[in-house]
Order: structure tokens, then C-alpha cells, then sequence
């Protein structure tokens, strides 16, 4: 019943809608020359409608292309930071093969797998250890130059102190004046040359090495450069040295097969012994 009511309230549509049906076929099945014409006119339109409506885009046709392009622009983005990773490792892997064939001393390479830089006594942890003959003591260097020396080794691991380390202190000198030094941590992030006198000849822009004076590292290890030059008192100048070695970028390193000399070491202990 109620769709015959609903049905009722659209009689007067449906019988229009019929009427126009009707005479469409009417005017379709005359062949005179108006209705032709008629006709005609009917289908240019019909044509230049659908032309219109077919410049309109298919908006799932859009999205779906869309979607497409950027999955293919995820992968394209994946693909090339991996082969960035590719050439950036590749390139350091050449520099320190370069390197290693300079060095003297023997080397063995390891990764950091482990790694503090927040800390007053920062330390890196390396995938080498006695199996690979690290031994305590041993320095830790990269091409670019000093990063520690080793305090702790397992079978297959170690750990090295690095120079923003409170406790790590290394004999140093100017590589263009020969004035030497102590380079050591302030514990605020800045590398400091200390014991160098007010009168000595260091200025900005000098590169800093190991000196010969010291038992654990080799002479001659580049350490980093003096960025500033003040005075602490009438005595002592304040040296701003920056490392050569970024140490939050750093992911491999060496270890130099360089142990402090014991008869050295047993002489300078027993005088110092002595003289007190």
C-alpha cells in the first residue's frame, strides 16, 4: 500500500517522464528534413557534452595513480639513501686502507659498537679484542687522527678511553713551534692544551701531535688544532684545541700495535720514587 501511495504522489512526474520518452521515439522515427536536422543538432551537442565531461579527470583514476607514485617515490628514496650508505662506507673503508698502508706500526681494524659522549669519563667499545691482539694500553686512532687508548679487553671486545675523557691526559706538542704541552678535558666539551707558559710561541690555527715525551702514545699522532689562545694568569696561556676526529660521527677506528716501553716506564716510576 504505501508504495502505491508513494507511486501516486509522482504520477504527474512519471506520466511526464513517459510523455517525453514517447516523443523522443517519435521525433527519432521521423525521417523529414527538420527532424533530421533536429537530430543533427541533438547529436552535436550529445558530442560536445561528452567532450567536456571526458577533459574532467577520473578523481579515482587520480588517486589511484596517485598512490602509485608515491610508493614508487618511497622505494626511489629507500634505494638512494642506501646507495649514499653504500659510497660513504665505501669511501671510508678506501681512506683507512690508504692510511693503514702509511702507518709503521702494525693495526687492527675495528667497529664501534658502543659509544658515551654525555659523560665526565667517555669511552667508545670496539668488535675487537684479545683474539685480535688489542691489548690495554694500545692507542685508538683513525686517518684523521688520536681518539683514545684502550683500558678494558675480553676475548672479542675492548673498550677505549677517548680524549673527552676526564681522566685521559697526552703529552702534546705545537707542530710548528715545538712548544709542548698537556692536552686534556675540561669536562665542558673543549679540549684544552694546559702547562704551556705565557711566553711561548702558539697561535691560532697550529696543528697539535703527540710528543715524544709521553710512554703510552707514539710521536707525532695529529691530535687537532688551536682554535684560541688566552692567558689563565701571568703565568700559563689557556689553548682551545679542536679535535681532527669527530667522535659523533665516528663508526670505525684503528688500534696501533704500540705498547709503552716497561724499562721506560719501571725507570721514570722508580726515580720518581726516589726523589720524593
Amino acid at each position: 500500500m504505501k508504495i502505491l501511495s508513494y507511486l501516486g504522489n509522482l504520477k504527474e512526474y512519471i506520466i511526464f517522464s513517459v510523455l517525453i520518452i514517447i516523443s523522443l521515439i517519435l521525433i527519432f522515427q521521423n525521417d523529414n528534413l527538420q527532424i533530421r536536422y533536429i537530430r543533427a543538432i541533438a547529436v552535436n551537442v550529445i558530442g560536445v557534452v561528452q567532450s567536456g565531461f571526458s577533459i574532467i579527470p577520473n578523481v579515482f583514476e587520480l588517486e589511484k595513480e596517485n598512490k602509485y607514485l608515491r610508493e614508487t617515490n618511497i622505494n626511489l628514496s629507500k634505494e638512494l639513501s642506501q646507495l649514499k650508505e653504500f659510497r660513504l662506507e665505501n669511501l671510508r673503508l678506501k681512506q683507512m686502507l690508504e692510511f693503514k698502508q702509511r702507518v709503521s706500526y702494525g693495526i687492527v681494524t675495528g667497529k664501534i659498537i658502543g659509544k658515551t659522549l654525555i659523560q665526565t669519563r667517555n669511552n667508545i667499545t670496539l668488535s675487537i679484542g684479545e683474539k685480535d691482539s688489542v691489548r690495554m694500553g694500545m692507542p685508538v686512532i683513525t686517518e684523521r687522527g688520536l681518539v683514545g687508548k684502550i683500558v678494558a679487553t675480553s676475548s672479542n671486545f675492548s673498550i677505549a678511553q677517548i680524549l673527552f675523557n676526564k681522566e685521559l691526559k697526552v703529552s702534546a706538542k705545537d707542530q710548528r713551534s715545538r712548544v709542548d704541552g698537556i692536552i686534556s678535558w675540561d669536562g665542558e666539551g673543549k679540549l684544552m692544551m694546559k702547562n704551556v707558559s705565557k711566553s711561548s710561541d702558539v697561535i691560532p690555527g697550529d696543528v697539535i701531535i703527540t710528543s715524544e715525551y709521553s710512554n703510552h702514545f707514539p710521536a707525532g699522532l695529529p691530535i687537532g688544532f688551536v682554535t684560541s689562545v688566552g692567558t689563565v694568569d701571568n703565568l700559563f696561556k689557556e689553548i682551545e684545541v679542536e679535535s681532527f676526529v669527530n667522535f659523533e660521527t665516528l663508526e670505525e677506528a684503528f688500534v696501533l700495535k704500540f705498547l709503552s716501553h716497561e724499562e721506560r716506564k719501571n725507570l721514570e716510576k722508580n726515580f720518581n720514587e726516589k726523589s720524593k
